[in-house]
């Protein structure tokens, strides 16, 4: 996990396209599913390591003195302390995700699938840029993202000040 969190995802650029050529899966989703996931995970479980190092482990060793087994206390008691972190780690993850665009031009160039900002910068040319389909491009890629901030926001806020409390 530490390896994935010091290296930086330039210097396994190259294999990791290689790897997904050989295995067929360039152009499709799921090379981006199984790169990202690679790539978020050291830095999720970093961040839930943190957490956990810092919760107090009385609440578990009161749930298991009450006659909670490990696997309920853990179930009962710790995962729902855990939302502030998940909540967290969900936002990092996806902003982090949603605004990549090496990775999925790199993956994805040639196929008809392509992500918001890749369709966007196809909008700019050396010569020629379309600046009213480039700007109706950015507001309908800001909409869901808003629309998302907007359902969750409470979630969002407690979740990025939940390290605040004491």
């Amino acid at each position: 996990m530490l390896l994935g969190l010091v290296l930086p995802f330039q210097l396994g650029a190259l294999p990791l396209y290689q790897t997904m050529r050989d295995l067929g899966l360039l152009g499709t989703p799921w090379a981006l599913v199984l790169y990202y996931a690679g790539l978020q995970v050291p830095f999720t479980v970093f961040l839930y390591t943190g957490f956990l190092r810092a919760l107090p482990r009385d609440f578990e060793d009161a749930a298991l003195i009450d006659g909670c087994t490990p696997l309920k206390g853990f179930r009962y008691v710790v995962l729902p302390m855990l939302k502030p972190v998940t909540v967290t780690a969900l936002v990092l993850n996806t902003v982090a995700v949603w605004n990549d665009f090496f990775t999925p031009l790199l993956y994805l160039s040639g196929s008809s699938r392509q992500t918001m900002p890749v369709a966007i910068a196809g909008f700019v040319g050396q010569y020629v840029t379309d600046w009213n389909l480039v700007f109706a491009a950015l507001v309908i890629s800001v909409l869901p993202v808003l629309a998302v901030y907007f359902v969750l926001q409470r979630s969002i806020i407690n979740g990025f000040a939940g390290g605040l409390r004491g």
